[in-house]
């Protein structure tokens, strides 16, 4: 009974996942394609409340990606995408602020004025 139990919550947990990323690959903004290597490992921290911390693979994806903003061009672009994927895929403002801390990552720029504008 309880091998039952724990086969049914381990299949919703693997159908949640897929259901969440494949939802998000479909609502990313085609101007953030090169960022995508951060955002679809962190979607279940971006998007659920239950989630304290983002994984490891998660952490790697976003301190590649967020270290990109090192010039003004590069800064512009990320702040755009993380705007619209905000509102677009329904990310929690602040988790995505939390990220760089979260993972332990220095930025050179104000996440919180490009998530905010």
């Amino acid at each position: 009974m309880v091998e039952k139990k724990v086969l049914a919550l381990v299949m919703f947990v693997m159908a949640y996942g897929l259901a969440i990323t494949s939802w998000s690959e479909g609502q990313m903004p085609a101007t953030c394609d090169e960022y995508n290597p951060m955002f679809l490992p962190c979607v279940p921290y971006l998007v659920n409340p239950d989630f304290s911390a983002p994984t490891s693979r998660c952490c790697a994806g976003a301190s590649r990606q967020l270290t990109k903003g090192n010039n003004p061009a590069a800064l512009k672009k990320l702040c755009t995408c993380l705007d619209a994927s905000t509102a677009n895929l329904g990310f929690f403002p602040q988790k995505l602020i939390q990220l760089p801390k979260m993972c332990t990552i220095k930025l050179s720029f104000s996440i919180e004025k490009c998530v905010y504008g």
